[in-house]
């Protein structure tokens, strides 16, 4: 019997996984009305006035904000469902996260029915591999998908970005009211996570409470104390978390999962159920934005197809476009806004010229793999006794290792001496770039191993963040139900390759200085020289599904910048694209945090007429 088959016979009458509450009936004004109020009539052409494309996120994040405001009536249209019907539990359970994002293009790791699909081209920096880059196609988005990892950017960081679009109101003290404010803070449980578990975090980096549930696993990882003794030994400094906008050190990272269930918490769970309390608020799921629509240059609707049915949403106000770093590029470009070479060649009548989806940017990571000497989630799936111990702790305590989607602990550095010294200048000049206080690698671990592995196996995954490879995301047709052409161009940078070599042998100390490892790196191929090295680096490396900057916020001189610093489209009246395409660096640790801050910040804009 296999993980998730044993999981979900288990959960059938356990309340702990049963549906969530939005899926049984909505509440306004203290009258229980029924739950499909909130869902738009499929087929049926209607007007509002604010129509979002795209219900992940930053769509479910703006359009709940929206609809505080009961005089405006706001549509949200979502390609997929609902992920705990359209996924088994696999999106629910935290340690089910290496499901959701394993790199390979076989048909049952993609997971159809909540993703898009997507297979890059083949990478050169990457040994020619293709890899599936995995993307929400859910209510939800990514946040019904990924590890929901917690971190945000560093001040240094912000203060870039307020340079770069020439807006202080992006600068990291006005942006934290917005990071905090989506944000239900409640601290570890140490009661649950038993006695080890000594967790440190900044409570005033959290608000006062938003709907999304922010916390720590109930399961904490017995590798920690290694890992610990492995940073410090690298002289890591310890830091209390990285939500205060300084990420050097090594601490415990927050997640986003329900406190008292372990359940992981989306937009959906958390954005969406509070927007169905609205009156004024519509949701058409399974349903594909098609293109916008224009009159000269104002968008006024969106024309949607629901199982082959064509219809119209008008927009009184605005058209949102909030589809994510993949798709909302694509949503311009066949809708006329975007490099007018692409357009001409697909026939798309054009509207704007503006350089859409050519600056994507993401993280590169690498994974080495080793077996590991204390108890880890990657038995799961392999051990029938460690499994079902760990299937009964989870629904009836809410611990245990299926509450952790693999790991407690990150690292972030710059790259030190003496691997420093190794650089050649053109790279320590293009790393000198980077903000002050911005790391060029992250150090993220977890318990994880082969499939169906029956022991202990530990995965040291470093990160470039020091990224300077730019991606395109293309179209493939003028159509918006085919998948764009996403080509991310991951460690395709000179600078990159060097960094990529000292990761390689900084990581040999930090395994050591763990004593977590039993043997040799797995799969491990010749790496005596730098050129054996690289190779090798090639060979394990991915994209890491944190992209940005298809869509960029900027000046309306700059040449790159798409958007304006409110998210306006240069060029446009009437539409502007809310989610990480609007992101114009790509930004130090992980990006979900970083997308939750900036739909409160622009819907919050919105709201004042911005």
């Amino acid at each position: 019997m296999t993980l998730s088959r044993y999981l979900i016979l288990s959960s059938i009458a356990s309340a702990v996984l049963a549906a969530p509450p939005l899926l049984d009936q909505a509440q306004a004004g203290g009258i229980k009305r029924p739950i499909g109020t909130s869902f738009g009539v499929l087929g049926s052409s209607s007007k509002f006035d604010y129509v979002i494309i795209g219900g992940g996120v930053a769509g479910l994040t703006v359009a709940q904000r929206l609809s505080e405001d009961p005089k405006v009536s706001v549509a949200v249209i979502e390609a997929g469902g609902f992920y705990e019907l359209d996924n088994g539990n696999v999106s629910q359970i935290p340690a089910f996260y290496a499901r959701n994002f394993n790199q390979t293009d076989a048909p049952e790791t993609i997971q159809p029915l909540i993703d898009w699909a997507y297979l890059t081209e083949p990478q050169v920096g990457l040994a020619n591999r293709k890899f599936h880059y995995s993307q929400g196609k859910t209510l939800g988005g990514s946040s019904g998908r990924n590890s929901n990892i917690f971190t945000r950017a560093t001040k240094g960081y912000h203060q870039r970005w307020a340079d770069l679009v020439g807006d202080r109101s992006w600068a990291w003290d006005n942006v934290l009211p917005y990071y905090k404010k989506s944000v239900n803070f409640t601290p570890p449980n140490k009661a649950k996570m038993g006695v080890n578990a000594n967790i440190t975090y900044d409570q005033a980096a959290y608000g006062p409470g938003g709907p999304l549930h922010v916390t720590y696993s109930n399961y904490y990882q017995p590798m920690n104390p290694g890992l610990i003794e492995g940073f410090e030994a690298l002289n890591f400094s310890a830091q209390t978390g990285f939500s205060s906008g300084r990420m050097d050190g090594y601490g415990y990272l927050a997640v986003s999962i329900n406190p008292d269930t372990q359940i992981k918490d989306s937009s959906e769970t958390a954005f969406l159920t509070e927007a169905l309390n609205a009156t004024n608020f519509r949701v058409y799921k399974n349903t594909i934005a098609k293109k916008i629509l224009f009159e000269g240059n104002t968008a006024t609707g969106v024309l949607v197809e629901t199982a082959g049915l064509p219809y119209i949403l008008k927009a009184a106000k605005e058209v949102i476009v909030a589809a994510g770093v993949t798709r909302s590029p694509q949503m311009l470009m066949v809708s006329g806004i975007g490099p007018k070479e692409i357009l001409a060649q697909h026939k798309i009548p054009l509207i704007v010229d503006r350089p859409v989806g050519q600056n994507w940017q993401d993280h590169c990571a690498f994974e080495f793999q080793y077996k590991m000497n204390v108890e880890g989630n990657a038995a799961l799936e392999g051990d029938k006794q460690f499994l079902y111990k760990a299937t009964d702790d989870f629904l009836q305590t809410q611990t245990g290792p299926l509450t952790n989607w693999g790991g407690d602990i990150l690292g972030f550095e710059k790259l030190p001496n003496p691997y420093r010294k190794a650089l050649n200048q053109s790279a320590l000049d293009e790393l000198s770039q980077l903000p002050a206080d911005q790391p060029e690698i992250e150090w993220l671990i977890a318990s994880h191993g082969p499939q169906m592995a029956t022991s202990s196996y530990v995965t040291f995954t470093p990160a470039i963040l020091a990224v300077i490879s730019k991606g395109t995301i293309s179209l493939a047709s003028a159509s918006a139900a085919d998948n764009p052409i996403i080509d991310p161009k991951t460690f395709s940078s000179l600078t990159e390759q060097a960094l990529g070599i000292q990761i390689y042998k900084r990581l040999q100390e930090f395994v050591n200085a763990t004593g977590l490892t039993t043997g040799p790196e797995l799969k491990v191929g010749p790496r005596d020289t730098d050129a054996e090295i690289l190779e090798g680096m090639k060979r394990t490396g991915l994209p890491w599904y944190h992209g940005v900057a298809s869509c960029p916020m900027g000046k309306e001189s700059d040449a790159d910048a798409v958007v304006d610093a409110n998210g306006k489209v240069f060029g446009t009246k009437g539409l502007r694209v809310v989610d990480a395409s609007v992101i114009p660096l790509i930004a130090p640790g992980h990006s979900m945090a970083l997308v939750y801050m900036v739909a409160e910040k622009l819907a919050d804009a919105i709201k004042k007429g911005l």
